[in-house]
């Protein structure tokens, strides 16, 4: 592991420790450096701000993880495995998204909204739909996804991870499919 990957790893674990006793919108730069044992031009050698460090935490204890082979068949299992690292370490989830939820659902958007527009276009099979159509259901579906898991961070993560993946699922997979029937008929 590189040295500059240990330094990023150290900071964005001071921050994940402080997030334990002091919400996120209340933890300055100097509280991170003074958590983790580094100075303030380390810190920002690595990261803009703390905003930049949330999502680089965000991204690689999560995120990156989930669409490293994610596939139309596989998504809610991946999406079962990124629940399951949130509650894992619900605190920092939930003091995070609690404070600025918009940095979470960007990562999480586009995963979705992408995964949904690809099944989009395989239902689409006399492609009867314009590209713009299709952008415009997979967003809609992406944002109910999204919706749903901040709701269940926000009310304290108590679903069953696999339960709520397959609940998502089973909606995500009749809605798809009857969205699409209802206008290719129309």
């Amino acid at each position: 592991m590189s040295e500059a990957l240990i330094t990023k790893k150290a900071i964005a674990q001071g921050l994940k420790d402080l997030t334990l006793a002091k919400p996120f919108g209340k933890i300055s730069i100097g509280d991170i450096t003074s958590a983790c044992g580094l100075n303030r031009q380390t810190f920002y050698y690595h990261f803009q701000d703390k905003y930049e460090l949330l999502s680089w935490i965000y991204y690689n204890e999560g995120f990156i993880y989930v669409m490293d082979g994610i596939t139309l068949e596989n998504w809610h299992e991946k999406l079962k495995d990124l629940l399951d690292t949130m509650k894992a370490d619900q605190e920092f989830y939930r003091n995070t998204i609690k404070n600025d939820d918009s940095y979470f659902k960007e990562y999480l958007l586009e995963i979705v909204s992408t995964l949904f527009y690809e099944a989009i276009d395989k239902l689409d099979e006399d492609k009867s739909l314009s590209d713009e159509d299709k952008k415009f259901y997979s967003q809609f579906y992406a944002y109910g996804i999204c919706g749903v898991v901040v709701s269940w961070v926000e009310s304290g993560m108590k679903e069953d991870t696999k339960k709520l993946s397959d609940k998502l699922k089973g909606l995500a997979q009749g809605s798809e499919k009857l969205g699409y029937e209802i206008y290719t008929n129309r």
